[in-house]
């Protein structure tokens, strides 16, 4: 019993900083992928900088991307994200999306 204690602790100990990288190495990529799909530059996607989002989100294996990808539901959640339905989707409101 001692022994699958340890075992679990330290797996537990070595997980978690690895997953703490990968989740800062997940949002490093997110925002680039932002920052390259804002064509203009002025901070909020339209739906086809949107599109353009979840393509690179999807080819990096980010969140449910590869999934709205492979449905072809971009306009669906497009719609689910622009919270505020003024035809843009900032960083804010995907980020209230991811729940963060």
């Amino acid at each position: 019993m001692r022994i699958l204690t340890l075992i679990s602790l330290s797996t537990a100990v070595i997980a978690t900083p690895t997953l703490a990288l990968e989740k800062n190495a997940n949002r490093a990529a997110f925002q680039t992928n932002f920052k390259q799909a804002d064509g203009n530059k002025d901070k909020k996607l339209t739906k086809s900088e949107f599109r353009k989002l979840i393509d690179a989100d999807a080819a990096d294996d980010l969140g449910k991307a590869p999934m709205i990808k492979r449905f072809d539901a971009y306009d669906t959640a497009f719609a689910r994200v622009d919270a505020n339905k003024d035809g843009n989707v900032t960083l804010k409101e995907l980020a209230a999306m991811r729940g963060k």
